[in-house]
């Protein structure tokens, strides 16, 4: 049997608890999910590594997104999936595999505790391997997955403190995004997926927002457990809030799809790492924080 393409071992396995847990342990590789936990995280624990992996998750849903529409390698059969929420996209390389180890392997090399390392890595495999259960990737499809996005962690950490022109000059770092975009979006093979605008609108946004924050305003973290608790339930709130007033707002102009796509990007940013954490303060869920030596370059920060 061909086991990198063949899931036939997986049909014997299936029963109606563990299809409830691995789709449960799938919505985790989801862009909801990921979306709402990096925000959270960005208002509750630390900005810096928040937009640190912010930064790797547009790279390599990007690079996901871009490796698909040039490989084209179709799903496993349509009968044995379980997931039908992956529509007519292809298989090769996996994204839900990919964004696991970024988002939890990263986060295991910024915290760089043992209970961590073992936690994390605990979740990665096992949102990797729900993907299998589910039938819709194979075995290449999340090995090709998990490799591109533990190689894109390797690079960005060798890159990281090397101070180039873009990573310490903003207009620089824009132009890099836009260039990137663009020559993504001009040798697109089929159609590009319109998050691509969006996410490199939510980028730009965001590394100009913190950069203000940490020149002009200097805004706090919420400095208690419950605090935070508070922050992240009112800003899941009001990102939800703001989620729908935008897909309003969608219905009602009349920009092309991709102008409206980087909008939203850009709303977007602006929104999680400006008017959440400035809301936050207003209302005293964060404490004042002056400051007291010049900020780090947040891609250097350790």
């Amino acid at each position: 049997m061909d086991l990198w393409h063949n899931l036939d071992w997986v049909l014997p396995l299936r029963t109606p608890a563990l299809t409830q847990l691995a789709m449960a342990l799938s919505w985790l590789g989801y862009s909801t999910f990921i979306l709402f936990f990096m925000s959270i995280g960005y208002w509750t624990f630390n900005r810096a590594i928040f937009y640190r992996l912010m930064v790797l998750v547009v790279i390599n849903a990007v690079l996901n997104a871009y490796a698909k529409d040039w490989i084209q390698d179709p799903r496993p059969p349509l009968e044995i999936r379980l997931d039908d929420r992956v529509g007519a996209s292809y298989g090769l390389p996996s994204g839900h595999a990919q964004m696991a180890v970024v988002l939890w392997m990263w986060l295991a090399w910024e915290l760089r505790r043992a209970w961590v390392w073992v936690l994390f890595s605990l979740i990665a495999v096992a949102v990797i391997l729900s993907r299998l259960y589910l039938g819709v990737h194979d075995l290449e499809d999340v090995v090709g997955g998990a490799a591109l996005g533990g190689l894109s962690l390797v690079v960005f950490e060798a890159v990281r403190y090397r101070q180039w022109r873009w990573q310490t000059d903003l207009l620089w770092a824009t132009a890099l995004v836009a260039a990137v975009t663009l020559a993504a979006l001009a040798s697109w093979r089929g159609h590009a997926p319109e998050y691509i605008p969006t996410l490199a609108g939510w980028l730009v946004a965001a590394s100009w927002c913190l950069r203000w924050d940490q020149k002009h305003l200097h805004l706090a973290m919420p400095d208690t457990t419950v605090r935070r608790l508070a922050v992240a339930v009112l800003g899941a709130a009001l990102f939800l809030a703001e989620q729908k007033a935008l897909k309003w707002l969608g219905t009602q102009q009349t920009l092309p799809p991709q102008g409206w796509a980087l909008v939203k990007g850009l709303v977007n940013g602006v929104f999680v790492t400006l008017v959440v954490p400035c809301a936050m303060q207003t209302i005293k869920l964060a404490r004042a924080n002056p400051l007291t030596t010049p900020p780090a370059p947040p891609l250097s920060h350790p």
